[in-house]
């Protein structure tokens, strides 16, 4: 009986750190979260989501790799769309900043939709909160990842 109390107190702390971190926030660059909805629902409701985040979402911003990789490969990579949004005042926060118009590279805010060959749909996006870690100390950065972190987890909420 000692021995299964030892390895209980032993295991504990590595299941907080571990289990209960990764389901608060992903340890990847990527986040990828399995959606119950069909294809058309799942980006309806991240569309939503981010709207009324306060988030804008041009329906120009969008692209479909699908169809472009088949066209010219020849090859059919699965049902699947990446969109585009942006939160307008959070970007000029920032951007007004010469020092991070680089960050222009990385933006606007993509998220992906697809169907894996389980036939099941998901969604993913940029971590930035995990981006961020790599500008620590930089205030506006830090401002930034903190404020919109937390929208884009909310933005696959598919309660």
């Amino acid at each position: 009986m000692l021995k299964k109390s030892k390895l209980f107190v032993f295991l504990l702390p590595l299941l907080m750190v571990f289990g209960f971190s990764s389901a608060q926030a992903s340890q990847e660059m990527i986040v990828e979260k399995l959606s119950p909805l069909g294809f058309d629902e799942t980006v309806a409701k991240i569309k939503k989501n981010a709207k009324a985040l306060g988030w804008k979402v041009p329906k120009s911003w969008k692209k479909n790799f699908q169809k472009n990789l088949k066209k010219v490969t020849k090859k059919d990579i699965g049902k699947n769309l990446v969109f585009s949004m942006c939160e307008p005042w959070a970007a000029v926060k920032l951007l007004k900043h010469d020092k991070y118009k680089k960050f222009l590279a990385m933006m606007p805010c993509s998220f992906a939709v697809y169907e894996k060959s389980d036939g099941k749909v998901y969604a993913s996006f940029m971590n930035i909160q995990m981006m961020g870690q790599m500008y620590k100390g930089q205030k506006e950065i830090e401002e930034l990842v903190n404020e919109l972190g937390p929208h884009m987890v909310k933005m696959v909420d598919f309660n």
